[in-house]
């Protein structure tokens, strides 16, 4: 019953979609494409299938080339300005080399029931 439902939800967000591009482009054949494929899809479960398994496949590579050109966006947009004023201007956030001696820092503190009850 749960795959009856995404496949319906498939169909519905394609119809939507459809409505949605005749709304933005006024052609009358997106509507009759997106009617014929609403009425298919309620009629044969077996088309409704076709569909749905289209429909997955072509919002995956959507999603794929969405994420890669996003994280390029905010790679070469963000991220590069920020490392080439950072290096500009001589801020170092990573600390690469060994410190003289420990890292430890020693604390001299005796520890009581009350530093537990509200850690944080």
């Amino acid at each position: 019953m749960q795959n009856a439902v995404k496949i319906k939800e498939s169909l519905l967000a394609i119809v939507l979609v459809g409505v949605l591009l005749f709304f933005l482009t006024k052609r009358v054949e997106i509507l009759y494409v997106v009617f014929a494929i609403g009425i298919l899809g309620l009629a044969s479960s077996a088309f409704a299938g076709l569909v749905h398994n289209g429909f997955g496949w072509l919002t995956g590579i959507i999603g794929y080339i969405n994420n890669t050109v996003l994280l390029t966006l905010i790679y070469w947009v963000v991220l590069t300005p920020v490392a080439l004023l950072m290096r500009l201007f001589k801020k170092n956030g990573v600390v690469l080399k060994k410190p003289a001696g420990t890292n430890f820092i020693t604390r001299e503190h005796l520890f009581t029931k009350n530093d537990l009850k509200n850690p944080w």
